[in-house]
């Protein structure tokens, strides 16, 4: 079962959205200083999604045109980057997608430390939150996700939220290793009433939530991956109808 990553050929098909992309320097830069400043983990695919790396921004050094960031714990893999002409970074910013394209990799010093550089992107991809709502799931009858993980084994987890763009999920046994950025295929939703849809997903982050509490667990968050016209429409009526049933029982 394949976990590649999305291919950095898509990067145009991505920028064709015109409405979501920043162009403005200053735009893509204060973005870029936020994942600096929060050090959030980013996976950056490349050899048409084969190939990929965790890592996360250093710093930018905006006088120069140049993005810092870490090589990957995989040295192999790091080789393969730098001799790349293009990778696709994709992030999470304010809970919503994040996504941009550069290269070429080079390998520099920045303080003593081996880094990664390359020039600054000339546009960022950036899901307005407004089109990203995450609606909380019913909790008298959850909805579930049935994963199918790389080795075959399955495992249904409930959800916490669900938006046109993704879902969150709960693990109360805290053993879930897959890694950010893995897409698992094959997946189920399954709805209270039956329906069943099948969803690839992609790992975007996870953390413990209630860690300080007697019952933590791991919150999942995914994205759907490239689903067809009629399971992102079904995925759409489902969010709008769960909307309404929330705002009718706030008029209550």
């Amino acid at each position: 079962m394949s976990t590649a990553g999305p291919s950095t050929s898509k990067v145009d098909n991505i920028e064709a959205q015109e409405k979501y992309l920043l162009h403005a320097p200053v735009h893509i830069e204060t973005v870029l200083q936020d994942l600096v400043r929060k050090t959030e983990l980013i996976t950056a695919y490349f050899d048409e999604g084969q190939g990929h790396i965790l890592t996360t921004l250093v710093n930018i050094l905006s006088k120069r045109d140049l993005l810092l960031f870490e090589p990957g714990a995989d040295e192999a893999m790091n080789q393969r980057l730098l001799k790349v002409d293009k990778m696709l970074c994709v992030a999470r910013h304010q809970d919503v997608t994040v996504r941009f394209s550069v290269g070429p990799i080079q390998t520099a010093r920045y303080k003593g430390e081996r880094v990664f550089t390359t020039p600054l992107p000339h546009s960022l991809f950036r899901l307005q939150r407004r089109d990203y709502y995450r609606v909380a799931t019913p909790l008298a009858v959850p909805l579930r996700s049935r994963l199918t993980f790389p080795d075959g084994s399955k495992e249904e987890l409930a959800l916490s939220d669900i938006s046109i763009g993704g879902l969150a999920l709960l693990d109360p046994t805290l053993s879930f290793e897959i890694e950010p950025g893995q897409v698992l295929t094959e997946c189920m939703l399954i709805l209270p009433e039956g329906d069943k849809l099948s969803i690839d997903l992609r790992i975007q982050n996870i953390y413990i939530q209630n860690e300080n509490s007697i019952h933590p667990q791991l919150k999942i968050g995914c994205a759907f991956v490239d689903p067809n016209p009629a399971a992102a429409n079904f995925i759409r009526r489902y969010v709008n109808h769960l909307q309404l049933q929330h705002r009718a029982r706030g008029s209550k």
